[in-house]
């Protein structure tokens, strides 16, 4: 639905306390908004930049406006956080409808290292309206390893068509891909041809088709690491060098099997190859064969580094001279040793079920990953079966790590994707996973070539698949995840401040049908983060049933926080809406038994919001607050914002609307009806409310807009009966933050009313008695 624009009209009917005249409207600027009628998509040509780099943005506009664009412009601006980064970039543009363009422009990435910056879009038609927006992330940033968004490869086959599938992955800013199963065997992964060799399953790899994912990989600022296990050998191994004595075995008390310590794959494969054999982490002579295995890897492939896995924690285990031990006790001296014997590549290492993490967090591994499962428990005995668990432990690992980043693979909907093979994702449960790790600071491993989702630890079973919304919402929580990446994961602490809310149930632990809401802060910024988990009835991440329940979008409502350092400017920024942009929202401050607070109303909450707020103003750097924070005036977003009491029928459609949308109120019978919102956080002074009203049919016993100050004496406004829609205003003076806006009718039967375009101003104009 297109978005509308004030137009300025001369008639003014106003009945009330006071009379103006010579009140100056102006037309209100178009606002930005994603239609996808014009602006088609926005990409970067590389995952990741270097500082000072050049970033290629193509802009592919598609015009299905219905009209030719003659004299218009694309203006891009780059903005860091709130505060915009240089000047903004304008080009010329015309095109006939129905045509198509891809126009690319540069932008030079500043010099400070790790910054995730949005890049904001707008195409405007020759009159300066924005007619179509939106944005894209780019992080600059020396290493992925800071901010990792990490991916996987999987279809090794010959002619695959690499460029495209990576080219999918860098639009969704993967900065580093974990190749699965590429390799010839796990005690062995270089092959004795390099050309073309099957995987322990009997699956074909060409050495050619790895090499092609790691250029093409490189080329646009993805690192590209090789997976192996770091304890295991597949059947055969005595003939290449393993030796018996590094073996492991079960402990006699060990429920879990006897023997050697092993783990079946498959029931047969085409190699024979049914069974891991596992070797201890521990014994210098497995350590010094699995390095030196490793190193040929990097000898024979481009490889940037070695993503180490287990099958996590088997319970106690002995070694050939029958010394006991817990396979994740050895993880700490392993890893140390193994970046030690890589040099300069990279290090990744996954503990199964976050066993032994806390092991991991310590040593010198490059970037944590921990494969989550919802049996397995934590340093305190819980479950990893809740959203808050997910939280827990990111935010735990950060703490030992000294601040890194947990990589997340959470497999989503496991048993139901195994059932239903072919089935789509359910879009609420991913995305609730998903904004839970990424609010606690942590990154997930989801998305693989082809653009694929995963569901299964398996990484080629491909069981269920993204419908276009949910890829929708996905880049857009990937391009908010790097243009925020500096509040989410930079240094960010958890904090114990007090955040109330009053129309709704909340708290700070991701229960059901509340409101999930805790804060942070860093050395700038506090931070709350909103995680929308009303009418959602479980806390599970997995929804191992494929089943979980959108999110009851909210609007308008208050939120009062308890901060730390003296606030001076807000904003609120969300993967959900204005396609991640940050907003400036008013506020009140105060002070009562439990401390000081500021006061704000929230715009809208649908999966996630970040709430960011500084003791800096401004600083000029955006425009002041003149007009009140009105939401959805327009009523192009349905009834979003407004509370309807009454026994008339209304609702909102675009039936006879002035531009867009109306709200209309009609009834066949005698009814009152009222239509209202109360907008917080004003500053004290005169303001102006206007709207388009139209009340053409019937004739009621009164129709008017109140506009109320806490508690003041109202001012009322009458709606004149008429066929064209006519503009009313009012002028009302704030002294208490707040304001109610409401639009009142008494009526007998078949009588309507119509209102539109509702706007809220600080008053400029001459007051005159």
């Amino acid at each position: 639905m297109r978005r509308k624009r004030f137009k300025s009209h001369t008639m003014i009917i106003l009945i009330g306390v006071l009379l103006i005249s010579q009140i100056g409207f102006h037309p209100k600027e178009s606002e930005a908004a994603s239609t996808g009628k014009l602006l088609y998509d926005v990409t970067t040509d590389k995952a990741m930049y270097d500082p000072g780099a050049k970033v290629e943005l193509r802009i592919d506009l598609k015009n299905r406006l219905g009209r030719n664009i003659a004299g218009g412009s694309v203006e891009i601006k780059a903005k860091h956080l709130q505060e915009q980064i240089g000047n903004t970039i304008t080009k010329e543009l015309n095109l006939n409808n129905n045509a198509d363009l891809m126009m690319i422009a540069d932008w030079i990435a500043p010099k400070p290292d790790f910054k995730g910056y949005l890049i904001e879009v707008d195409v405007k038609d020759a009159a300066g309206a924005i007619v179509d927006s939106d944005t894209v992330g780019v992080d600059v940033s020396s290493t992925w390893t800071k901010f990792p968004r990490y991916g996987y490869v999987w279809d090794f086959r010959q002619n695959t068509n690499t460029a495209e599938r990576i080219d999918k992955l860098k639009n969704y800013h993967i900065n580093a891909l974990q190749y699965y199963d590429w390799k010839y065997r796990h005690h062995k992964p270089v092959a004795p041809n390099l050309v073309k060799w099957d995987d322990w399953s009997g699956r074909a790899i060409y050495g050619d088709t790895v090499r092609s994912y790691i250029s093409q990989a490189r080329a646009v600022g993805m690192a590209n690491m090789a997976y192996n296990m770091i304890y295991a050998a597949t059947s055969g191994y005595e003939q290449d060098g393993v030796q018996q004595d590094w073996a492991l075995y079960y402990a006699d008390d060990n429920p879990s099997g006897q023997g050697h310590f092993s783990f079946k794959m498959a029931d047969s494969t085409p190699t024979g190859i049914t069974h891991l054999y596992f070797f201890n982490p521990g014994n210098p002579g497995w350590q010094n064969y699995i390095f030196g295995e490793m190193n040929k890897v990097f000898q024979f492939f481009d490889f940037d580094g070695w993503h180490g896995d287990t099958v996590g924690e088997w319970g106690k285990m002995k070694t050939s001279d029958n010394q006991t031990l817990y396979v994740k006790d050895t993880y700490t001296e392993f890893l140390n040793k193994a970046k030690h014997a890589i040099g300069d590549k990279k290090l990744v290492f996954n503990p199964v079920g976050a066993q032994g993490i806390e092991n991991v967090n310590i040593s010198d591994v490059d970037v944590l990953y921990a494969e989550i499962w919802p049996w397995d428990r934590d340093s305190d005995g819980q479950l990893y079966d809740t959203y808050y668990s997910l939280k827990k432990e990111i935010e735990q690992s950060r703490k030992e790590s000294g601040g890194k980043s947990l990589v997340v693979p959470a497999y989503m909907s496991y048993d139901y994707g195994e059932q239903n093979p072919g089935s789509p994702f359910n879009t609420a449960a991913v995305m609730l996973t998903g904004v839970t790790v990424y609010a606690a600071g942590g990154s997930r491993m989801e998305l693989g070539d082809n653009g694929n989702m995963l569901s299964n630890e398996y990484f080629p079973a491909q069981n269920l698949y993204m419908t276009e919304e949910l890829q929708h919402r996905v880049s857009k929580l990937y391009d908010f995840i790097v243009a925020y990446e500096n509040l989410l994961r930079d240094g960010q602490t958890e904090t114990t401040n007090r955040i109330e809310i009053p129309a709704y149930a909340s708290g700070k632990y991701g229960d059901p049908n509340k409101i999930w809401a805790y804060s942070k802060k860093d050395s700038q910024y506090e931070i709350v983060h909103m995680i929308n988990l009303l009418g959602v009835s479980r806390k599970d991440w997995r929804a191992n049933d494929g089943q979980k329940e959108t999110p009851k979008r909210i609007s308008n409502f208050e939120m009062k926080y308890y901060y730390s350092n003296d606030i001076n400017s807000v904003w609120l920024a969300s993967p959900d809406a204005n396609d991640g942009r940050s907003k400036p929202l008013a506020f009140t401050k105060g002070k009562d038994e439990k401390g000081k607070y500021i006061k704000i109303t929230v715009p809208s909450l649908e999966y996630w919001n970040m709430i960011y707020m500084s003791t800096k103003d401004s600083g000029g750097k955006i425009d002041p607050p003149v007009d009140g924070p009105l939401v959805n005036g327009d009523f192009e977003n349905g009834q979003q914002g407004w509370m309807y009491t009454g026994t008339a029928a209304h609702g909102v459609d675009s039936n006879d609307a002035y531009e867009g949308s109306k709200y209309w109120i009609y009834g066949t019978e005698p009814y009152t009806a009222t239509v209202s919102q109360t907008v917080y956080g004003l500053k004290p002074g005169i303001y102006t409310v206007s709207a388009k009203v139209k009340q053409n049919t019937g004739n009621p016993f009164t129709s008017l807009m109140e506009l109320t100050d806490n508690g003041a004496d109202p001012v009322h406004v009458y709606i004149p009966h008429g066929n064209e829609y006519r503009t009313i205003s009012g002028i009302v003076k704030v002294t208490n933050g707040s304001l109610k806006i409401a639009f009142s009718q008494n009526a007998p039967g078949n009588t309507n009313l119509q209102i539109d375009n509702v706007e809220l101003k600080r008053f400029s104009g001459t007051l005159k008695k």
